[in-house]
């Protein structure tokens, strides 16, 4: 990839550091602040968010290799995504960060940074380490006009389609919101469930948001929106972007989507139960019948971006998006070694393992140079995440926390219909009056 200048879509509120705190909890024994093994070797402690498959393997290979050159050990602990966020309260409330940990860019990595508890990393990545990497992801963490955290991985959302569905069903690919709306009924009329969708962990709903609310909103509004002492939340837009919410819930999800997981909803499109999905790049691997995708639809997938909303005021060529990075804890006594770990997993031969074991976007410029075996669809997709000038961060990390609950629970909302557009808006709201 080259890099590019871009806009992020990224909250300006910061969070105290009381914010954060959790009470009555403890760490367990593979966190807290690493130090030195009983025969005086460094131990390094990470905390990240990927604990299976590939993922997994990936993680396991490069810390063999970094102990390897350094002599530095690192203890890595790993957490899934959803549960991530209670963990790093937990840590933090009993100050017992990590040396090295994930953020999400936005306030949720913000907040670590306005209260002190991370490295400020503008100098020692000025050397040139900064500019290796691309620049949508390095903007994504700067706050301020500060680098405070280093990104390793890019991703976009798209809709993943069965090829072969759409072609038995003479359906063409969507060019228009009313255009996907028609080849939802059209499924539908075959008795097709068009999208498969499982919102029971609630990001789901609020990705879909974060991308009608791009598309709906103008970016500075949006922005403004985004910090509390700033927020008024009324451009019709959100409304309308609840609204196609609810619809897109009632003509185009699996029924009853907010009782279900995503990983269920990801088996239905990978063993052609249904025809749509809308996921993350980073997740174009789960297509390989390694993975457990059937042949049929390892054969027969490809991706469009979410389409136009024609007549909508904000940014149709934004994607919902964002790095994968992490931070150095500013108390570690090991600040030396992080800096040594991050630097090693930003290398362009660790981008490179990065997509091949994982095939994940590098943020590392140039990394898919020389890789093999990068699916096809995945090398049009880190096309277009390179040509993209504005990405939308998720609402629910983009946000103050109180805001970005408020969003989640929005989505839920907006999905099963049981609240009006108006008083979902005016929940977000009164959440961001809270934070004032």
């Amino acid at each position: 990839m080259s890099k590019n200048s871009t806009r992020m879509s990224v909250a300006v509120a910061g969070l105290a550091a009381a914010a954060l705190a959790v009470s009555g909890c403890s760490s367990d024994s593979s966190s807290g602040d690493g130090g030195t093994t009983g025969d005086g070797n460094q131990v390094l402690t990470v905390l990240h968010k990927w604990p299976e498959g590939a993922h997994a393997e990936y993680f396991e290979k490069i810390i063999a290799d970094f102990e390897a050159e350094t002599g530095i050990t690192v203890e890595a602990t790993a957490v899934q995504d959803d549960p991530y966020k209670e963990r790093i309260r937990v840590l933090t409330g009993s100050n017992s960060l990590p040396d090295v940990f994930f953020v999400w860019p936005g306030a949720f990595g913000e907040q670590f940074f306005d209260a002190g508890l991370v490295e400020d990393l503008t100098e020692p990545m000025s050397d040139g380490w900064a500019d290796s990497l691309v620049a949508p992801a390095i903007d994504a963490y700067t706050h301020d006009g500060k680098i405070y955290a280093v990104p390793v991985s890019m991703s976009g959302k798209f809709f993943t389609y069965n090829t072969a569905m759409f072609a038995d069903a003479g359906i063409e690919v969507p060019q228009t919101y009313d255009d996907l709306i028609q080849a939802c009924e059209a499924f539908q009329a075959e008795g097709i469930t068009p999208i498969s969708m499982g919102n029971n962990a609630m990001w789901p709903g609020v990705h879909y948001l974060t991308t009608l609310i791009g598309k709906y909103v103008p970016q500075d509004e949006m922005l403004k929106d985004f910090d509390p002492a700033t927020a008024t939340f009324t451009d019709p837009g959100y409304v309308k972007a609840i609204e196609t919410l609810t619809e897109l819930a009632d003509k185009c999800f699996t029924p009853g989507a907010n009782g279900i997981s995503n990983d269920s909803a990801k088996a239905e499109i990978q063993t052609g139960v249904v025809p749509m999905y809308y996921g993350e790049s980073n997740i174009f691997s789960m297509f390989r019948e390694s993975n457990g995708a059937t042949a049929e639809v390892a054969a027969d997938w490809d991706f469009f971006a979410f389409p136009d909303i024609e007549g909508a005021a904000g940014d149709q060529d934004s994607l919902t998006g964002a790095p994968d990075g992490f931070v150095i804890n500013s108390k570690s006594e090991n600040k030396e070694a992080a800096e040594k770990f991050l630097r090693y997993i930003t290398t362009k031969e660790s981008g490179a393992l990065l997509l091949e074991m994982r095939d994940r976007p590098s943020a590392v410029i140039g990394a898919e140079e020389g890789v093999a075996d990068v699916l096809p669809q995945l090398e049009r997709a880190l096309t277009v995440l390179d040509e993209t000038d504005t990405f939308n961060i998720w609402l629910d990390t983009a946000t103050d926390p109180q805001v970005g609950a408020a969003w989640l629970a929005a989505g839920q909302a907006a999905i099963d219909g049981s609240v009006s557009p108006e008083d979902i808006i005016a929940s977000v709201k009164a959440a961001s009056d809270s934070v004032k």
